[in-house]
């Protein structure tokens, strides 16, 4: 028994990488209708199920609200699940290649004021006697 169950999970990998491989360009296609800009690529990227829809938004520099709308989109279109509320998570790790590489939103570091240096010299007195 336990052998016929091996034997029909491997099949079912098997199927199921093969309807992956079926599945990209449709994806692909779904997915450029969607992430229509350099910020909604990278709210794709980052929803691994890992972030909440707040964090994808800080980390982009974009409203919590832009990206609801971005998850709500690619959930109606198929291509985002939510599993645990507020948690997006792509349906397929697909990222075009002609996508621009995504680089994190640096944190604004306000320049702090440096400590002046205090330099002190010696000075000559001229002692006449």
């Amino acid at each position: 028994m336990v052998e016929l169950l091996k034997k029909i999970s491997e099949e079912i990998s098997a199927i199921k990488r093969y309807a992956r491989f079926q599945a990209r360009d449709a994806i692909s296609t779904t997915l450029n209708k969607v992430a229509t800009t350099p910020e909604r690529q990278q709210m794709w990227r980052l929803a691994d199920g890992t972030r909440s829809n707040e964090e994808i938004a800080t980390q982009i520099g974009v409203s919590l609200r832009s990206v609801q709308y971005f998850v709500q989109e690619a959930e109606d279109a198929g291509l985002i699940i939510v599993e645990k509320r507020g948690y997006p998570k792509r349906i397929e790790d697909i990222i075009p290649p002609e996508w621009k590489p995504w680089k994190p939103k640096q944190a604004k570091v306000e320049a702090q004021p440096q400590p002046q240096e205090t330099v002190v010299t010696e000075e000559k007195q001229d002692v006449k006697g």
